[in-house]
């Protein structure tokens, strides 16, 4: 079986290209921690710094709307109103 050979000079060329291409790498980063961004800003995952969004107030509007309920609540009294109106309904049967 052949042997692999590597001469020092092109391992020495080849590291140097992944060095330069690391250091350009890494110096394309605009922060690495907190300390390298504004005071307002937070340094990200990607390398960025990043201002977050915080609102001042945050205000809830809550509506209510009950006319779902009211119409259910109005069909139910209607019904209730005819099936007592019936003169065949009684409530207590009187046992004869």
């Amino acid at each position: 079986m052949g042997e692999l050979k590597v001469q020092s000079t092109t391992l020495i060329i080849i590291l140097i290209i992944v060095a330069l291409i690391l250091i350009s790498w890494v110096g394309s980063w605009e922060c690495i921690n907190n300390s390298d961004c504004t005071q307002d800003e937070v340094c990200t995952v990607k390398h960025i710094c990043f201002k977050p969004l915080i609102p001042e107030k945050t205000i809830y509007i809550t509506e209510t709307k009950y006319t779902g309920a009211s119409i259910i609540l109005g069909i139910a009294v209607i019904l209730a109103s005819l099936i007592l109106r019936k003169k065949e309904f009684k409530l207590f049967k009187k046992n004869n």
